[in-house]
């Protein structure tokens, strides 16, 4: 019986090593954390560019640098030669706050910059969509840290509010 189970062990080992070295070393290491995905949808009454606008107007008012904007629909076009629905990317940031976080944990450069998404589905609604950094990621960081990002996630989540209201 105790060889059976030697060499059953055995045998999956040696199936494990040939399923590892079957695979490229990559030298990639990956760190799982968990995201949430908060969205709103944009009302009737506001056109897409007035969400627009009120997007970038919330984001001033919260002092967050406009750092780029994606016309992923453009590029859809320009590829495909038929329309698209329209889709925008727009990247915030606030480099100060961006700095402590990094320097408190160099993985949080993938959270930056902020991002938000408007866009219009197959159906003709239009919503606000961006990735959020999990409460407990932003509770494991230093308390000046996280007071900071704490402060951007409630600026975020303001600023998705305004474009689907059209505010102003």
């Amino acid at each position: 019986m105790n060889t059976i189970r030697i060499l059953v062990v055995l045998l999956l080992a040696s199936l494990m090593q040939l399923a590892f070295a079957a695979e490229p070393a990559t030298g990639l290491s990956y760190t799982d954390v968990k995201l949430q995905i908060a969205k709103i949808q944009i009302q009737d009454s506001v056109s897409f560019d007035d969400a627009v606008e009120s997007l970038k107007l919330r984001a001033n008012q919260h002092n967050l640098k406009l750092a780029g904007v994606s016309q992923l629909y453009k590029e859809i076009e320009a590829l495909t030669g038929k329309p698209s629905k329209r889709m925008e990317i727009f990247n915030f940031c606030d480099g100060v706050t961006a700095g402590k976080m990094i320097n408190a944990d160099p993985m949080m450069i993938s959270f930056m910059p902020c991002r938000i998404a408007l866009i219009e589905d197959m159906q003709g609604k239009r919503w606000v969509i961006s990735m959020m950094m999990d409460l407990k990621l932003i509770k494991s960081l230093p308390a000046d840290t996280r007071s900071s990002a704490e402060r951007v996630m409630a600026a975020m989540k303001d600023m998705m509010v305004a474009a689907s209201k059209g505010d102003l």
